[in-house]
């Protein structure tokens, strides 16, 4: 098995636009997708992120406060998952319902991993 990053790009707060009752179904019915990814032993984390933050930048140390980039997509979220290859993870992604509420985006990232990093 693979261990993959899925960054969730959202375009500002997607939250804000929606009445309490939609916020809420959202809220359960991807809350269920992910209870699903766990119970079959493919999520190994996920998290919402906050909107703001800040950059820390190389060579100058220079700070720099949220937005990230120059548009309003930002990364609000990331999931954790275990696949047996990247065309697993994709099926995995293509099945979130969030993109049944939006523009969403999930970025998949494969992570290397290097020994001695992490236990």
């Amino acid at each position: 098995m693979q261990e993959f990053m899925f960054f969730i790009y959202t375009n500002g707060d997607h939250m804000a636009a929606m009445s309490p009752e939609n916020r809420q179904q959202h809220v359960e019915k991807v809350g269920s997708y992910l209870q699903g990814l766990a119970q079959k032993g493919v999520m190994k984390g996920a998290q919402p992120l906050a909107l703001n933050g800040v950059v820390v930048q190389g060579d100058q140390n220079m700070i720099h406060d949220a937005p990230f980039t120059e548009t309003k997509e930002v990364i609000g979220g990331y999931y954790h998952i275990e696949a047996p290859d990247l065309q697993a993870a994709v099926d995995i992604a293509k099945n979130d319902p969030r993109f049944e509420d939006g523009p969403w985006k999930i970025e998949i990232r494969p992570i290397n991993k290097i020994d001695g990093i992490n236990k």
